[in-house]
């Protein structure tokens, strides 16, 4: 083996000889033979010896050919310097990826036949594809390792294009030979031994700037740094005829002085004699691919100085385990992380705990009191408190839900037990979405700032406790007459708190012009006189339009252009006579309705025992009754009776100021629509009904809170009266809805009414009107006009009791011969949109759970025993709470819940359930009655009683009752 001569330095002449140009083509022609056999030769050895498997690591890095070892897959488990070079990278980063990650094009189908070609048969397999620019020839073997099933694929990669360039020229001929080498784009030279360049492709000329001829005999080293040169000459010099080739990497220094990278790959071309005849070498400029290179490390550097400089405590964290584990949680068929977590507390710490900590920077060392990094890169439980993993709960929630950003306020420890408030902000770096290995996160020390916060809110909160103990209303006011400093006694005057008058003006929360401009006047005077203002009594409204008397004292801040007011409220002064006048009205009012009551009352029990037993025997019939059928349709109409004979009871009781009902939102609009189909199919011809209702109090508009079937009542008994007014010379009714706005001065002319917004029903009719004699008897129980058999008496003052009950006032007008008006205003409800789309849900739940029913009357034990059976319950039900009572004393833990009636011989129902919740606290039990005096819900519960109905109660009711009181206790 003849060993490769150093390069020389300094230029030589490679002009053509004068001799015949012929023999210069056959020793091109013999060159390219040679050559063609010597990579022949050395392809056969290099196959051989990647098919045997022998690791010569150094041998297959020196190699031009790219060698990869890959597995079945396709994933790279092995790969040369070569192979390195052609993907781009480093060997670590390309090692595990696959592959088909690297090839493109026609090469990429060609790929996955002939690997899997070779995975299948266990042969080897070649292939070579072609390009504008190269040829590459492909040679995959595959082997089977040694006591399993894994196979392992050599893929070679060589670069046939000079082959098949120099084919190609001998084929077509050889005066074609230079025009193939000119045309190419990569740059391509020969030199001799002593560095002389002695050929020079048009890309290559072009490349340095200068033609071909100015080229050859010049020596390739000028252009090339010191340091650049040594790596040369020792990789040409490791050169021999065994191993003639060889590929690097080095800087070029242009005319203009500009750096550029460039790739050579370098053949020794030796006689038939091994004698070393030239070089040649192909390279291309890398220039771009080393200036991404660099900025990529001058940008990382950048960053590292960044992180480390940076004053705010800065933390790069591994999140990749907290994502297997909320992956494995979603498999599991969690949806709800922030449920998981709150049913689940001690998931939070763990998750804590699967937290890596990559890096952290210099502040972060400081903040947390560590010696070095080291103490802070393991997990974080050294620095995480109690609330610092409630907010940890809320981040690993946000990542959960795809969130890449999150910031809380929270608090850590320092590594010697210091508590530090934080503001913490958490980023997904890019790139780390799916696996959430790379998780930014910045915390800001804000504990001094907090510590001042708290003694500047200690200091004001001292301040403001002092005024707010005032009982007397205290304001402080600027030139504008905007709010500096009021005290809660003030804010409650205008229905606010003190933060939300701050800044406003009185205004913004009165609505009555002529106070505001009357106080604005005020507030001059005194800034512009400098002297106190005393107003012995003036009226102030709130925005609600509630008013009250103030007496006030108004005096100029010295130093500031500000007023300091205080004020007394004088409003019970003023209301005295006022409350007296209407206590006295209500005192002879409820003298009347004593008698009433006293009856109502005394009768309501029994007949709702009577109702309740009607309504369960035909709901239990209505079971049994075949769909469609007159037996169905005759069980229907009796429970519908039922039910009216229900609501006049409850009807009764309301008069008499009894009984309340249970209010709901009401639309009113509804109602008068329902009401006045009704009534049009019973009016006579002669008498029109005019329906008028006001945009603004269409549907929900016109909600007030109260009893429908009341309301409805209402309605009905003023349109019957009105149309018995006009039945013998007929006339028109008419109805109208609207919205009517109660000011502070119209509520004084409106009885026993505060300000605000109201719905207005008025009823009106042409009949003959009513005698002012008898105007205030109106409203009393019986009293009527009407002939004996045509009415009760009750109309009026079912109507009174119902209006009065419900907040609200009724008003009549009315001129004998002309007609009468009846105009009602109810408190308008003003609900959420949530409360305009809950939709009440009126079914009749099931159970398995045993009861124990008491009740004195025979009828109700037997259709409670049958009704709540038939809804899956194990019912025990008897007539006597003496029994009851022994049954229970015998086998407490037997019964799920007891429902018992109230008035019963011998011993009350609450008499009983305090004897049983005393021997079984917990016990839920339902209470019923049909009237008490004695008993309210409010005194049931307050005695431990879980429920308390009134009679008569419907199945759905009793049902959901029951459900309820025993989930509540489950």
């Amino acid at each position: 083996m003849s060993e490769s001569p150093p390069i020389a330095n300094g230029a030589y002449d490679n002009a053509p000889s004068d001799g015949d140009e012929h023999s210069e083509l056959e020793a091109l022609r013999e060159r390219v033979a040679e050559l063609e056999r010597e990579r022949g030769d050395h392809a056969r050895a290099r196959d051989e010896l990647l098919e045997q498997r022998i690791a010569a690591n150094a041998l297959l890095n020196a190699s031009s050919d790219s060698l990869i070892v890959l597995d079945q897959l396709g994933t790279i488990l092995a790969i040369n310097d070569a192979g390195v070079r052609r993907f781009g990278g480093d060997a670590a980063s390309i090692r595990g990826r696959n592959i088909f990650d690297f090839i493109e094009g026609e090469t990429h189908e060609h790929m996955r036949h002939w690997f899997k070609e070779a995975v299948e048969t266990q042969k080897s397999v070649q292939f070579k594809v072609g390009t504008d620019f190269a040829t590459y020839g492909y040679r995959l073997t595959p082997s089977s390792e040694p006591g399993t099933n894994a196979v392992r694929v050599a893929l070679l990669i060589r670069d046939i294009s000079e082959n098949e360039r120099a084919l190609i020229a001998l084929r077509e001929s050889e005066a074609r030979y230079r025009g193939i080498l000119e045309d190419q784009t990569e740059l391509i030279c020969r030199y001799l031994p002593d560095g002389r360049l002695s050929y020079v492709n048009e890309a290559y000329a072009r490349h340095f700037g200068k033609t071909p001829r100015e080229l050859i005999n010049t020596n390739f080293i000028p252009h090339i740094p010191d340091e650049d040169v040594v790596l040369i000459r020792s990789r040409i010099a490791g050169l021999s005829p065994e191993n003639p080739v060889t590929s690097f990497e080095h800087r070029v220094i242009m005319d203009n002085g500009e750096v550029h990278w460039h790739h050579w790959t370098h053949r020794a071309i030796y006689s038939a004699q091994n004698e070393l005849v030239e070089y040649q070498a192909v390279g291309r400029s890398i220039t771009k691919r080393k200036k991404a290179q660099l900025a990529l490390q001058e940008s990382e550097a950048r960053y590292r100085s960044l992180f480390e400089d940076s004053p705010i405590s800065l933390w790069v964290e591994d999140f990749s385990l907290v994502k297997e584990y909320l992956d494995f949680q979603r498999h599991q068929g969690v949806t709800d992380f922030r449920r998981h977590f709150d049913e689940n507390p001690l998931a939070v710490a763990h998750c804590a705990g699967l937290v890596s900590v990559r890096d952290v920077n210099k502040a972060t060392v400081k903040l947390f009191n560590a010696h070095d990094k080291s103490e802070l890169l393991s997990s974080l439980e050294a620095v995480f408190v109690d609330e610092t993993l409630d907010h940890f709960k809320d981040e690993i929630v946000a990542l959960a839900e795809g969130q890449r950003t999150f910031t809380c306020e929270t608090r850590h420890r320092t590594l010697d037990g210091d508590l530090r408030d934080v503001i913490i902000h958490i980023s997904v770096a890019p790139g780390s979405e799916h696996r959430l290995d790379m998780i930014l996160v910045s915390l800001l020390d804000v504990t001094q700032r907090k510590r001042m916060e708290m003694e500047l809110d200690d200091s004001r909160n001292f301040l403001h406790q002092i005024v707010d103990t005032v009982p007397s209303p205290i304001f402080v006011k600027d030139r504008e007459g905007r709010f500096i400093m009021v005290n809660k006694a003030m804010a409650d005057i205008y229905g606010a708190s003190p933060q939300e008058l701050i800044g406003k003006t009185g205004a913004d929360f009165n609505p009555n012009e002529d106070e505001t401009s009357l106080f604005r006047i005020e507030d001059l005077e005194v800034l512009d006189s400098n002297q106190p203002l005393f107003i012995p009594q003036r009226v102030i409204t709130s925005i609600s339009g509630e008013t009250r008397w103030f007496s006030t004292t108004k005096l100029p801040l010295k130093g500031k252009d500000q007023v300091l007011g205080v004020a007394v409220d004088i409003t019970e002064r003023k209301e005295a006579e006022a409350e007296r006048t209407r206590l006295e009205k209500h005192f002879r009012q409820a003298q009347k309705m004593q008698a009433l009551g006293t009856l109502a009352g005394g009768i309501a029990h029994d007949f709702n025992n009577m109702i309740f037993a009607i309504l369960g025997f035909v709901r239990l019939a209505l079971r049994n009754a075949e769909p469609g059928s007159k037996m169905e349709e005759y069980l229907k109409q009796v429970h519908s009776a039922s039910m009216r004979a229900s609501d006049l009871v409850r009807q009764i009781l309301t008069f008499s100021r009894q009984t309340e009902q249970e209010r709901k939102p009401v639309a009113v609009a509804s109602l008068v629509k329902e009401t006045a189909k009704l009534l049009r199919a019973t009016l006579p011809t002669t008498i029109d009904m005019h329906v008028e209702i006001e945009p603004e109090a269409e549907g929900e508009q016109s909600s007030i809170l109260g009893d429908p079937t009341q309301v409805h009542q209402v309605i009905m008994n003023l349109c019957t009266n009105a149309g018995h007014a006009m039945r013998m010379r007929g006339g028109d009714l008419t109805v109208h809805l609207g919205l009517r706005e109660v000011t502070p001065e119209s509520a004084r002319n409106v009885l026993e009414q505060n300000p605000g917004t109201f719905v207005e029903l008025t009823v009106s009719d042409t009949g003959h009107g009513i005698d002012p004699a008898i105007m205030e008897q109106i409203y009393d129980p019986f009293f009527t006009t009407k002939e004996p058999g045509e009415g009760t008496g009750m109309g009026l003052s079912v109507v009174h009791g119902i209006v009065k009950s419900h907040g609200g006032t009724v008003h009549v007008d009315s001129e004998v011969g002309v007609g009468t008006t009846f105009t009602i205003l109810l408190p308008r409800l003003v609900q959420t949109e949530e409360e305009l789309n809950a939709q009440s849900s009126i079914y009749s739940p099931r159970g398995d759970e045993h009861i124990l029913f008491v009740d004195d009357e025979a009828l109700l034990v037997q259709m409670a025993e049958e009704t709540l059976s038939q809804l899956g319950y194990s019912v025990t039900a008897t007539t006597s709470p003496t029994k009851a009572l022994e049954m229970f004393s015998q086998t407490p833990d037997a019964f799920d819940i007891v429902i018992t009636d109230q008035t019963m011989p011998g011993m009350t129902g609450m008499e009983l359930a305090r004897t049983m919740l005393a021997a079984k606290p917990d016990l839920p039990i339902v209470l019923m009655t049909g009237y008490s005096e004695a008993v309210t819900s409010d005194i049931a519960r307050q005695s431990g009683l879980s429920e308390y109905l009134m009679k008569p109660v419907v199945e759905e009711e009793l049902a959901q009752t029951i459900r309820h009181v025993l989930d509540r206790v489950q």
